[in-house]
């Protein structure tokens, strides 16, 4: 068989296999299916169930299962606090978000809905759909910092889930999804997810496509039957297939300062499988371009790998940042998995962002921020102080509610200029 089938089969089954091993991992610490769990503290650096987490915002997360039938949700009513909840399809695909800038903020009652149901609905409630029976309900929540918690918990306390009367009891997952999965494992997570809802709608209308690699909807037993040549080549061809999606940034659009940008497409990939697969890798659960606009850089101005060995400037203009709610910047330590989270340092504190307090901004409203490992010595610098991570790190740039110019491409955030540490 040729190989290429095998590789592509991989790309198409990565992103269902992530959503596979989040749910699981939820399921596992005890959250029901159908069942909204709060996150009222901000990430930091023992938050390691999804990839490079923000500090922007609180969580509120549901896996459901709507085989039974719907699921009522109910948003905040907030107009003037951010806020948003997102519905993802197996494929991790964003098909519906309410809040901030599709309600206004306002108070919103919503029925989510598998692709099979057929039933009837108060006129006041809004219809999401999904192609899928299994979605993943994720909430975000701005807050401002510490002082700002008790606020912010308010109106993520105002994010409700309850089950529509009549509705029946929902499917448990069954397969394993380890971080580092086997190729049995693999087949089997993917398989059992894709069988849980119909094949004809959707993404999952391609698996056919795939059935020769052994992506068959429905048969967590496929290994058994698969040839020891097919077998052979899932197992020679998976470590590899992980390897390359580590280090494939070139899913991502280069610009011209040196940072890499997220497509247009991403949170809602059709089929382009790579960007799917590593969206899911480094940044599950991305919100789609109109709701945030990602940077992420790995290099310095000069192409040099970010070192916390070394010092970097990142130099914000006067005019700011074209994003209509708020920003971010964000440090990393790259696992050798791929993956990214916080990291611990003297200061505890993981990112700058428009609201972070005590900054020193320049005379013409510019921001000077000090990257390194070890404090500034001046205290101006020290006030806009990042703290890097031993070893390799990525820096993630998050603008949410951007407009034309970071939509269309004509704006990325300042290169990160190597400096003498200060």
């Amino acid at each position: 068989m040729d190989g290429s089938l095998i590789e592509k089969a991989f790309l198409y089954g990565y992103g269902p296999y992530e959503f596979s091993k989040t749910a699981g991992a939820a399921l596992a610490r005890g959250r029901a299916q159908n069942t909204l769990g709060h996150r009222t503290a901000m990430s930091g650096p023992k938050n390691r169930s999804v990839t490079a987490p923000n500090i922007d915002t609180l969580y509120s997360s549901a896996f459901l299962e709507l085989s039974g039938g719907p699921m009522e949700v109910l948003t905040p009513e907030a107009p003037d606090r951010y806020h948003c909840v997102t519905f993802m399809n197996t494929f991790t695909d964003n098909f519906g978000i309410l809040g901030t800038r599709t309600t206004g903020g306002h108070r919103v009652r919503a029925w989510v809905v598998g692709p099979d149901w057929q039933g009837h609905m108060p006129d006041d409630v809004r219809l999401i759909r999904s192609d899928t029976n299994d979605v993943w309900m994720l909430g975000r929540t701005l807050v401002d910092g510490p002082e700002d918690l008790d606020a912010a918990r308010a109106v993520q306390a105002q994010f409700e889930l309850h089950p529509v009367e009549g509705r029946g009891p929902a499917r448990p997952l069954l397969a394993q999804a380890a971080p580092v999965p086997t190729a049995p494992m693999f087949l089997a997570a993917v398989n059992e997810l894709l069988g849980r809802s119909p094949v004809d709608v959707g993404q999952a209308r391609r698996a056919v496509q795939f059935a020769q690699a052994g992506i068959l909807p429905g048969d967590m037993k496929v290994w058994d039957h698969l040839s020891d040549q097919l077998k052979a080549s899932w197992s020679d061809g998976l470590p590899k297939f992980l390897d390359d999606l580590k280090s494939n940034s070139g899913i991502l659009l280069p610009t011209e300062t040196g940072w890499r940008a997220a497509p247009p497409e991403a949170g809602d990939f059709g089929e382009n499988d790579a960007l799917r697969a590593g969206v899911a890798l480094w940044g599950l659960a991305a919100l789609p371009a109109k709701e945030a606009g990602y940077f992420r850089a790995t290099e310095d101005s000069s192409g040099a790998p970010l070192d916390g060995t070394k010092a970097y400037q990142f130099l914000l203009p006067p005019e700011g940042v074209p994003a209509d709610a708020f920003w971010s910047i964000t440090m990393y330590s790259e696992e050798p998995d791929g993956r990214y989270f916080l990291v611990e340092n003297p200061i505890d504190r993981y990112a700058i962002t428009d609201r972070t307090k005590g900054l020193t901004w320049n005379k013409d409203g510019s921001l000077k921020i000090s990257i390194q490992s070890e404090q500034p010595a001046d205290p101006s610098a020290a006030a806009n102080w990042l703290p890097t991570p031993p070893g390799r790190f990525m820096v993630s740039f998050r603008a949410y509610l951007p407009r034309k110019e970071i939509l269309e491409g004509d704006w990325s955030p300042p290169p990160l200029m190597p400096v003498d540490p200060g």
